[in-house]
């Protein structure tokens, strides 16, 4: 008989969680018109820390490897405080130095490429004193709209544990696939419309791993193990250009945020996801948001955010997931 509950409850745990959350919504149903078809995109990853960090025991080695292995284009590595260390990373097509530091006046930033591009960084966290944003900016900097280490420590307790073991139980069947769940911990359109109050959508938006490795073995290239693995972020949270290059993509902010594997491009007003089906947050400069099942674009958007569902009953729906995000241009009519 206690065995018998046990498995109950076990499995109304896992149905609740695998149709978690669940939404009432206001939505406009409309067809899609077009079908997605792929095209070419380059990858690149923000925020990642190595053994120069006094925190992290990756190795460049490493990151270069799980980026050929994955197909990302370009790993900008951002140590703390460390402006010095371009010599001594291997030479690399993939790696792009940069660094992580406290700013007297701007608070927790990033330098890219070596100082050419700078991002607020934890601007979502509120926990730790030295990330709280400050409300100051140049026009030219990032917004770190999403950083999965800020994930993981603003999500409700509950949710982080069922990841775990969900992982943990599919990880050896479904490899880097059992991590689909990770982005149901990111309050997407909560933090979005917080980025709207704070810059009114004037800042380029970008997504950061924050990554640390805190267990590393390294015996040779084919050998080695680490925790967290560098594959694990990688997959779950890549920046995705709308065909161009990395750099160019970052001079326009043509990008996209890519949650686990999605691919998105745009053509006209309308978003193409390549799911079965989605629905279209519009994030409209006014503060308001409207919701559409057919991928369009609504004047006035500034940001627009793609969640994916498991269930819908009329306006119910169970299990929203964002599967994408990226700030609109209006006045290019192209993401951006």
């Amino acid at each position: 008989m206690f065995v018998e509950i046990l498995i109950s409850v076990g499995l109304l745990t896992v149905v609740f969680f695998e149709f978690y959350p669940i939404k009432v919504l206001k939505v406009e149903n409309c067809k899609l018109r077009e079908k997605f078809r792929k095209v070419n995109q380059k990858s690149f990853v923000v925020h990642v820390h190595t053994l120069f960090s006094y925190d992290s025991l990756g190795k460049p080695e490493e990151v270069e490897k799980v980026a050929q292995t994955l197909g990302v284009d370009k790993v900008f590595i951002t140590d703390h405080d460390r402006e010095d260390l371009k010599g001594f990373f291997p030479p690399s097509d993939r790696l792009v130095f940069g660094w992580e530091y406290q700013d007297g006046k701007y608070g927790r930033l990033l330098k890219l490429a070596e100082g050419k591009y700078t991002v607020i960084a934890h601007p979502n966290n509120e926990k730790k004193t030295l990330y709280r944003f400050k409300n100051l900016y140049e026009s030219h900097f990032f917004y770190e709209l999403v950083d999965l280490k800020d994930v993981l420590q603003g999500s409700k307790f509950s949710l982080k544990l069922y990841f775990f073991l969900r992982s943990l139980v599919l990880y050896p069947f479904l490899k880097l696939k059992a991590l689909n769940f990770f982005p149901k911990l990111i309050p997407l359109n909560r933090w979005v419309e917080v980025y709207l109050k704070r810059t009114r959508g004037e800042l380029k938006i970008i997504g950061g791993l924050d990554h640390h490795v805190k267990l590393s073995f390294w015996e040779k290239p084919k050998k080695f193990f680490s925790i967290p693995h560098y594959k694990w972020s990688f997959y779950i949270l890549q920046n995705k250009t709308f065909g161009e290059d990395v750099f160019s993509s970052l001079n326009s902010g043509r990008f996209y945020l890519s949650f686990c594997s999605t691919e998105v491009y745009v053509e006209g007003n309308r978003v193409l996801v390549n799911r079965k089906r989605y629905l279209t947050f519009n994030h409209l400069a006014s503060g308001k948001v409207s919701v559409n099942t057919c991928g369009r674009i609504e004047e006035g958007t500034k940001v627009v955010a793609i969640y994916g569902y498991t269930l819908r009953v009329g306006k119910l729906f169970f299990g929203l997931t964002p599967l994408a995000v990226f700030r609109w241009d209006v006045t290019s009519a192209k993401g951006g």
